[in-house]
This record gives C-alpha cells, sequence and structure tokens, in this order.
C-alpha cells in the first residue's frame, strides 16, 4: 500500500483570488458555472413578503443633512434616522480559508454630534484580529487591550471630544460597534478582518455570513418594545452556581433596538466574494439569495446577488461544489518569522463506506420549541420536520415527543414503543401546536437528558429550534456537563438562527448539527437526520503523532463523523520535523486507521491565517471550561486571565478583550453628544407578536411572555401572547381536549386584523361543546381573556373593570346581547371592532360566553 505524503496545499495560500460582488436580493436560486438563469426557490410568500418589506425604503432627507438616510414608517414619514448606512463585506475564499472584511460606513445627519451603537452578528467561529476607524483621509489603527481598558481608553476619548471606536464581543457570534463623537455631516467607516473555515460535507462547501442579530429571550430585563434596546438584566453579576435555573447579565447587551412594524432600519448590505476554489468549480448555489454566477477561468467564479436593495433580515449562504466529490485533504503550515515554533492545520477525509446493515434500537427523543418567535411559518416548518421524523421511526425504537416555552409539556409519561398507534397519538399531538410565550431551552435540555435511562439503548435527542436565548454558553456548557451517553441533534429552524447555540449543543452533544430554512423541505432534513444516526461514519476518532514535536492540539476530544465530513486539527509545533502520525477509529462499525507521512517546515511564512485558527481554536477551548463564568459575569480568574493573554499575542477578540481606536484630534470640545442606537431589522419569518405581544399596532411594551400552562401553547391571532388550555395532565390530554385557536392568521397579524374572523377553530368548538361548564369557563379565560387581565383576576380582581372588547363582528343584536351579558358600553372604538366599556367581575363570563367576542383586554386604545 502507498502512503500518501501531506505537504502544504496550494489550493490553501491566499492572493490572486477573483474579486464577485455579491448585493443580496430576496429569492434563492441555483446556478451552474456557464449557464443562464438558474433553477428558482422559496415560496410565493416569502418573494412577496420581501417584496412589501421592501416597500419601506430609505430615503434622502430634505431637513437634515443631505444625504442622510432616514427610517419611515408606514405613510412615509420620517421615524427617526440611521447612523449606519451601509455595510460591505468583502470575502476571499480560497480553497477551505476565508478572509473576510467588513467595512461599517457610519454617517451623522442631524445637527449635533452622535455617539452610534450598533450590535451586529459575525460566524460564530470568527476569528476577528483587526479593527480600522477611518475618518475622511485619516487612519486609526486599532490597538486589542482587555475589555475594561479598552473601555476605559474609549470613554475617556470620548469625555475629551475625540473620535473613537470600541469593538465588543458579546457572544462568539454577536459584537457592539460603538463609535463616539460623530459630528454632524461627517462619515466615520469602521472595518473588521476574520478568518475562518468554510463547513464541508457531502462533496460541498458551504460559507456563511449571518446579517442580523436575532431577538433572544432573557430571563429578566430584555425587549420592552419595538424601536428600543432591551432594558438591563436585574443582576449584572451572579455568584452563585445557578444550576438549572436560566440567568442572563447582559440582557441589554444583547438585545438591539428592533425597528418597528411597517418600518426599515435604514441600512444595507453588499457582500463581495472572491472565489477560488482551486480546483474546477461544478456549482454554485445560494440558499437564501437570488444569484447569477459567471466563470472566470475553471477554477474562479463572479457571483452576483441580482438585487442591490436588500434588507439584512437573514443569513446569507454560498455553497460550491467542485470537481471531484473528495475533499482537497492537506496539512497547512505557519512559521513565525525569527521563530522555530510553527502552527499547523490538519484536514483529513475519512474513507467512503457501505452503511451499517444492522441498525441497533435507540431511545429517540424529540424536542420542538413551540415559543413566541417560532410562531407563523417557522413553527409550521418545525412541524413538517417533526412529522417527518416520527413517521419514520424504527420499528425497533422507543420514542418520547416534548414542546416546550418557559415550561415543558411531554406528549408521553414516558418513552414508548414507535408503534403505528403511538406515532398517530404523537402526530395528533403535535398538530395543533402553535408558537407563543418565552424560551427556556436549559429547562428543555434538563427534561429531555433526566429521563430515567434505558440501558439496552442509545438515547437520541432531536432539537428543533431557532435558538433565540440569552443563556446560550449556559446550555452549552450545561448539556457537556450532563450529556451522559446521550447524544444530541440540534436543527436550527429559521433563516437567521443561533448558531453559536445550535453548534455548541451538537459538540457538546456529541452529535451533528443541521439548518432548515423557512423554503426548504422538511422530508430532505429528516432523511439526512436518520442517515446520520442509524450509520455513523466514523467514531472515536484518535490520533498518534509518533513522536513527531507537536503540542496543544484542538479540539482535545476529536468529534465523531457523522457523513462525509473531514476531521480538523489545529496544533504547533517546537521545530521542524517529518514523520508519521496514525489516524484510527470505528468506520462503520469496524476498526479502521489511516498511516500517513506528515512534513513539518521549518520555513513557512505564507499562511498568518494558520495561527489566527490555532488561538481562536485555544480560546474557545479555555472558554469551554468556563462558559457560566461569562454567562454569570463571574468568570474563573486563571481561565480568563490565560484567554486574555492568547488573545492578546495573536491580536484577537474575545469576551474579555476588545479593540478600540482614538483619533488623537479633538473635534468636540467638551464631549457632549447623543447616543443612537442603530436598529436592526426584525429576521425573516419571525412575527412581531411572538416577540412583543399582542397588537403591534399599539405598540405595547411586552417583553416575551411566558407560559404557566401546563400544555402545550396553542396560539392565533392573539400573537405572542396568545393562550392555550388543557383537561388534565398534560401527557393525558388529547388533542380534541384543548381548545385551538385559528392558526391561519398572517404571521404578522394584530388583533384588528384579525378582527373579523372567528376564534375558535372547529375543533375547539366541538371541544367545548363537550366540557362540563366550569371546564368550558376556564377554557373561554384562556382563549379570550388578555395575559394582564388573567393575571388581575388571579390576583382577587372584584367589582366593575374597565376593559375593551374585540369582536369577530357585530350582529344586529349584537348590543343588546352585551348589554345582556353585564357590557356597559362607553365608546366605539373601531366601528363593529373594538368596544370599550365595564363590566362586573362576576359577568365577566357570560360576556365571553358570546361567540362574536374575540378578545377581551385591559384599555389600550381610546
Amino acid at each position: 500500500m502507498n502512503t500518501p505524503t501531506w505537504t502544504r496545499a496550494r489550493m490553501f495560500r491566499y492572493g490572486g483570488a477573483l474579486a464577485a460582488l455579491i448585493v443580496l436580493s430576496a429569492c434563492a436560486s441555483i446556478q451552474r458555472v456557464g449557464g443562464q438563469t438558474g433553477r428558482r426557490s422559496g415560496s410565493a410568500q416569502a418573494a412577496a413578503r420581501a417584496s412589501r418589506q421592501g416597500q419601506d425604503a430609505v430615503t434622502v432627507s430634505q431637513q437634515e443633512t443631505p444625504g442622510a438616510l432616514q427610517i419611515l414608517d408606514k405613510a412615509g414619514k420620517p421615524a427617526g434616522f440611521c447612523p449606519l448606512q451601509h455595510t460591505d463585506v468583502v470575502a476571499d475564499i480560497a480553497g477551505y480559508v476565508a478572509r473576510v472584511t467588513v467595512t461599517q460606513q457610519f454617517a451623522n445627519p442631524s445637527k449635533e454630534p452622535i455617539e452610534a451603537i450598533y450590535t451586529f452578528p459575525l460566524p460564530e467561529d470568527a476569528a476577528v484580529d483587526d479593527m480600522t476607524m477611518v475618518i475622511g483621509k485619516r487612519v486609526i489603527k486599532g490597538q486589542i487591550m482587555r475589555r475594561e481598558d479598552a473601555r476605559v481608553v474609549y470613554e475617556e476619548a470620548k469625555a475629551r471630544g475625540q473620535a473613537a471606536a470600541l469593538l465588543d464581543q458579546e457572544r462568539p457570534n454577536i459584537f457592539t460597534q460603538a463609535v463616539a463623537n460623530i459630528m454632524p455631516g461627517s462619515d466615520v467607516k469602521i472595518t473588521i478582518s476574520y478568518v475562518n473555515l468554510l463547513k464541508y460535507e457531502e462533496g460541498r462547501y458551504e460559507f456563511t455570513y449571518p446579517m442580523v442579530v436575532g431577538p433572544r429571550f432573557t430571563p429578566s430585563g430584555g425587549y420592552r418594545r419595538p424601536g428600543e434596546r432591551g432594558a438591563p438584566s436585574k443582576d449584572k453579576v451572579i455568584y452563585d452556581d445557578p444550576g438549572k435555573t436560566s440567568v442572563v447579565t447582559d440582557a441589554d447587551k444583547i438585545t438591539p433596538p428592533i425597528t418597528p412594524p411597517g418600518t426599515r432600519a435604514g441600512h444595507d448590505i453588499s457582500v463581495t466574494v472572491n472565489l477560488d476554489a482551486g480546483l474546477p468549480i461544478q456549482e454554485v448555489r445560494s440558499a437564501l439569495h437570488k444569484v447569477t454566477v459567471t466563470p472566470n477561468g475553471p477554477n474562479r467564479a463572479l457571483v452576483k446577488l441580482q438585487d442591490q436593495k436588500t434588507i439584512p433580515n437573514k443569513d446569507f449562504v454560498l455553497r460550491f461544489t467542485a470537481a471531484g466529490s473528495q475533499l482537497a485533504e492537506g496539512i497547512l503550515t505557519y512559521v513565525r518569522p525569527g521563530s522555530d515554533d510553527g502552527y499547523f492545520t490538519l484536514i483529513m477525509q475519512p474513507p467512503a463506506a457501505p452503511p451499517q446493515d444492522m441498525v441497533s434500537p435507540k431511545e429517540m427523543v424529540f424536542v420542538i420549541d413551540q415559543t413566541g418567535s417560532q410562531s407563523g411559518w417557522p413553527i409550521k416548518k418545525a412541524k413538517e420536520t417533526m412529522a417527518h421524523c416520527l413517521k419514520n421511526l424504527n420499528p425497533g425504537d422507543t420514542f418520547q415527543l416534548i414542546g416546550f416555552n418557559t415550561e415543558v409539556f411531554p406528549c408521553f409519561e414516558a418513552p414508548v414503543p414507535a408503534t403505528k398507534a403511538n406515532i398517530e397519538k404523537a402526530l395528533k399531538w403535535l398538530e395543533p401546536i402553535e408558537g407563543q410565550g418565552g424560551t427556556d431551552i436549559l429547562k428543555s435540555v434538563d427534561y429531555a437528558l433526566q429521563i430515567p435511562r434505558d440501558p439496552g439503548r442509545l438515547r437520541i435527542v432531536c432539537y428543533l429550534t431557532d435558538g433565540y436565548v440569552g443563556n446560550d454558553m449556559q446550555i452549552i456548557e450545561y448539556i457537556g456537563k450532563h450529556r451522559g451517553e446521550a447524544r444530541m441533534f440540534p436543527i436550527g429552524i429559521g433563516n437567521s438562527v443561533n448558531r453559536f447555540l445550535i453548534e455548541g449543543m451538537a459538540r457538546e452533544g456529541k452529535g451533528a448539527s443541521d439548518y432548515v430554512f423557512l423554503d426548504a423541505p422538511g422530508a430532505y432534513h429528516a432523511a439526512r437526520f436518520y442517515r446520520r444516526i442509524s450509520s455513523p461514519l466514523l467514531l472515536d476518532v484518535s490520533v498518534d503523532w509518533g513522536g513527531l514535536p507537536v503540542e496543544e492540539v484542538y479540539p482535545r476530544h476529536i468529534p465523531d463523523v457523522f457523513t462525509a465530513q473531514p476531521v480538523i486539527l489545529k496544533g504547533r509545533y517546537t521545530r521542524a520535523a517529518e514523520g508519521y502520525i496514525t489516524v484510527s477509529g470505528t468506520l462503520r462499525g469496524q476498526p479502521w486507521s489511516r498511516r500517513i507521512k506528515v512534513s513539518l517546515p521549518d520555513k513557512d511564512a505564507d499562511g498568518g491565517a494558520i495561527s489566527t485558527l490555532w488561538a481562536r481554536e485555544k480560546i474557545e477551548d479555555l472558554q469551554r471550561q468556563d462558559w457560566v463564568g461569562a454567562q454569570t459575569g463571574n468568570p474563573n480568574g486563571d481561565i480568563k486571565d490565560a484567554i486574555v493573554r492568547v488573545a492578546l499575542e495573536h491580536r484577537l477578540m474575545s469576551q474579555y478583550t476588545s479593540f478600540v481606536a482614538v483619533e488623537q484630534k479633538v473635534v468636540n470640545v467638551g464631549g457632549k453628544q447623543r447616543t443612537v442606537g442603530v436598529p436592526v431589522e426584525m429576521p425573516e419569518g419571525v412575527a412581531y407578536e411572538g416577540i412583543f405581544g399582542e397588537s403591534r399596532d399599539r405598540g405595547v411594551a411586552l417583553k416575551m411572555a411566558r407560559s404557566a400552562g401546563r400544555a402545550p401553547a396553542i396560539a392565533g391571532g392573539l400573537g405572542g401572547a396568545g393562550m392555550a388550555y388543557s383537561l388534565g395532565s398534560p401527557a393525558a390530554a388529547a388533542p380534541a381536549s384543548r381548545v385551538k385557536l385559528r392558526s391561519d392568521s398572517a404571521p404578522n397579524e394584530s388583533l384588528e386584523q384579525a378582527a373579523g374572523k372567528k376564534v375558535l377553530s372547529e375543533e375547539g368548538e366541538k371541544a367545548l361543546e363537550r366540557m362540563k361548564p366550569e371546564q368550558r369557563r376556564a377554557a373561554l379565560r384562556q382563549a379570550k381573556l388578555s395575559k394582564e387581565l388573567r393575571e388581575r383576576l388571579a390576583k382577587g380582581a372584584a367589582g366593575k373593570l374597565e376593559i375593551q372588547v374585540w369582536l369577530t363582528d357585530l350582529p344586529a343584536d349584537g348590543l343588546k346581547k352585551l348589554k345582556e351579558a353585564g357590557f356597559v358600553l362607553s365608546a366605539e372604538l373601531r366601528p363593529k371592532k373594538l368596544l370599550l366599556g365595564t363590566i362586573a367581575v362576576e359577568k365577566l363570563d357570560a360576556l365571553l360566553a358570546l361567540d362574536f367576542v374575540r378578545a377581551v383586554e385591559l384599555p389600550r386604545m381610546r
């Protein structure tokens, strides 16, 4: 047998890559190199919705500085100005490595100095190693410092009236850019640079750039109303171990202001990709944006997204394949000039192997996110995917189905055999679920992992969620500590999910991640999930370095390989050497090993990104030992210091290091200025009611509501504060015994827009008829009363209540029936839709029993 020799692959070198301007649009497409317009995908609803959003354009102000960008409301009237004009992303992709430069263009169209604050995403594995501030022709290079020191430098410069910029990392995928003393009519450009590796699976490379920070649920603080940054957390530091209690100490840092409904954020984005695959390109595809592809030689391509006025509200995902289905393997090295130490990245593709004939029985635990951020399109896609998973269970498996928001709702008392009857019961249980309420992923993770273990079966936890929580670091560490023998396979549902959490759950859960976009077929991803768990490719991977002088190789525990994916290791070597390494593991159930000759050179100064990637991986390894410390604001001192040392040496962002740039010239004597937050878009497919509450038209200041019920939340036209009712225990409750609100409302439909529709589905009406009187009263209170009104009644409210009543319609004898029910009319706020009046508490149930009464709440519109 010939032993392969690995040297540094040329395809990974930078330089000479072809520039490709990518400007974003609203639909997905596939374009073959050399072909014409590709195959278009995506639902008509998605295209129509994107088109409607695009009409809320940003225009030139006639009252402020010429060229000022403004946020416009539905009527075209200015609703405020946006200090961020444009974000330009340039990605140089060379084989497996991406070097990305992000330029943010800030401007001040007002008549007073401002400070701009912008919270934005980057990939969860980005190694951010540079920041520069440009004011006119002046270039100020950012300095990397301890986070607290950088803050002091920035605040002092801000107070002195100097232009300054500060870049903080809130999470590995959430960053905050602050720019102080932007003078009236001035422009400031901030350039950020990072490097990361592309994903590779089953012959396809993938480059992802996130465009918006999705709305994070926080136990305290957080969102109150659109257009405002979330409130601070109650506690800035938590000294005790939080255990299973969800904690967030920096709610305001991760909840940027979301532009109100009917408005645009006022800034857009362009992406330029210089694609050099190193091998002949076969296909280029944009998963969520329409693209055209123009080849420039066999290995390079110019990729353009057709619409230049794109809303930054979903991930940009570029996928491509190159000649040959195998990954170009190799070892990438770098030696710092004047040093004997070197760095390497080893990329190895396990060989193909036939699937195993025998599939061992498993205990399948399916968990579905039914929270407010999932209402509308996302929950429909999640249920579609989950239904395919249930229908394809193996006969020898057992399974459990769990829904969650801030409570956990199991379908069965315990895992049950995968019989036809049990699967049908689970499908019926799944069907009426809708999204509402807050998000406590940690509680559902604990429930799934604490199910009594079946010693004869491997537990597989399949998790469907968007990951929109603030305590993601806490969840990741909890899984790592409490996983036991279970394997976790998280699936992100949506077009802009929290990939840091999804990838972290997969890594600590010894499983693999997947992502289902809103226009993707759920059946495809369900089938891929079963391929992964039924016949994993390579397990228990290890490397014998054969005496080579290597050290600090990461990750310490090599992940299992479930499909055709590479094994990637990053490490250091102390001197030049050649030798053999042996990679071994269990390949499709059989022992396997491979012996490879490796060369570690004494000189190689052409791959500086390799040392950056290693340092980023080491920081990740250190942070994994204390995610909870970062989450609680009480980090382990030794781990924090170790992270800071690596980050400062390699000029890298981390939880504890920041970039700061200060211009020496004082431009704003006295330093007085107004702070302006940059609004962000609501992610595509996410409903405002799911985040802020019942009615976006009223601008209600509701944070994500918590559901305290003991049954899966069934939401309808009542938005994020929708309600549910169940008889008996959640496991025993049959779908027919739950009142189901209509689920055919538009994703962002308000109470006023839904007022003409029936409250209950036919199933709900039949369920009401079968209930006892006391059960019917309780169900109607859950279905029709607002959360605030139910809370007031629970506290013992008595006497008369002033209320407003939403109607499906007002029949000819409607006012008479309302009066007979005890309602005293004060005003008709919306003709035949919304009434204001009073009622005695003891007569409230008679009002709710009227079939044309849709919802009852405390007065908000007068």
